[in-house]
């Protein structure tokens, strides 16, 4: 009995005593990142998106699963997909799927700006030569796949929806979408057909059907991230010159590359450039950059306002930008491209 007594005494204690916290090492503790895709034209600021996730990737914060490219936009065919899978490479993201898609909508973008864009992509990529075949699995099949092996990753579209359109009706996914223009006016321009009246946003004029099912069919939750809050954060002389003196990393390098290339820079003195993309990315991986509201959004789907996101009883209930805190969201964007937490 004098053996037993003590042994259960221990025993007893032991149940008794609170939980001990995990290891840091135990992997058991740690919770999993969310798991991303990815969806981009690859547009100038598609790119800066690019490198501020590749960061929240290394930092743990996200699991960046794959890089869907979408030739709707601002991509020119097969350079797209060459930029997304050399900036991929100068940013160590290893492992990382990427596909596209030869799908296009109704309208264009203007041929002068994706000349442009092509341009700057190929400068902020020196020394890859590229590969421009087209993917063997293509990026709605991708998605697919994905959702299906993961329910609750959330994709972050950063150009037409096209892709996303096309995954669907198996896309359970959360999406967070850089697009529309609900109080406020588009931001057509640059050539763009004279028939329309200008009410819309680039992303979804590109291709108004595919953006009205993204938005009204998807099964899963849906943010919008509009001009009404990307309006606010413009890209700014000062946040260049801080960027300039502040660039540790190969994401802050290649962001710094991008916005002052010699054909950029023009136009970012002329306020016509802002961080549309990268403020909807970082409104999925840190709520609270961008104030939300509820409403039942539609898109017209042809006609002169072909684009236009408008505030309608037919339209689905979702979450749309109101607003963006300016000088938090270039806070973080600063920091987490040069890899501070």
């Amino acid at each position: 009995m004098k053996r037993i007594l003590p042994a259960l005494v221990l025993g007893l204690a032991a149940l008794a005593a609170p939980a001990q916290p995990a290891l840091a090492g135990d992997a058991r503790a740690m919770p999993r990142p969310p798991a991303v895709i990815f969806d981009t034209d690859m547009d100038f600021d598609d790119a800066a998106t690019l490198a501020y996730l590749s960061q929240e990737h290394r930092a743990g914060r996200i699991d960046l699963r794959a890089i869907t490219v979408t030739e709707a936009g601002a991509g020119l065919p097969g350079r797209a997909i060459r930029h997304a899978r050399c900036l991929a490479q100068r940013l160590g993201l290893r492992g990382v799927a990427v596909a596209d898609s030869p799908a296009t909508g109704p309208d264009s973008f203007p041929a002068d700006l994706r000349q442009l864009f092509d341009r700057v992509l190929t400068a902020a990529t020196p020394g890859c030569a590229g590969d421009e075949t087209p993917s063997r699995t293509r990026a709605p099949e991708l998605i697919r796949r994905l959702v299906r092996a993961e329910p609750s990753i959330q994709i972050i579209a950063t150009g037409p929806l096209t892709n996303v359109a096309a995954a669907l009706p198996y896309s359970a996914a959360r999406l967070t979408t850089m697009g529309g223009a609900v109080a406020v006016g588009g931001n057509l321009c640059c050539g763009t057909p004279p028939e329309f009246d200008g009410s819309q946003e680039f992303n979804y004029w590109l291709d108004p059907v595919a953006a009205r099912a993204a938005l009204t069919r998807s099964r899963g939750s849906v943010r919008m991230v509009s001009l009404d809050a990307a309006n606010q954060v413009p890209i700014t002389a000062a946040f260049l010159d801080r960027l300039a003196a502040d660039h540790g990393a190969a994401a802050a390098d290649t962001v710094l590359e991008i916005v002052t290339h010699p054909e950029v820079r023009p136009l970012i003195d002329a306020g016509l450039l802002y961080w549309w993309d990268p403020l909807a990315a970082m409104s999925a991986v840190h709520p609270g950059h961008v104030t939300f509201t509820a409403g039942r959004v539609d898109v017209v789907t042809d006609g002169p306002s072909a684009g236009r996101t408008v505030l309608s009883p037919s339209g689905r209930l979702l979450q749309y930008g109101t607003a963006a805190g300016t000088a938090a969201f270039e806070r973080r964007f600063l920091d987490t491209l040069n890899g501070r937490t």
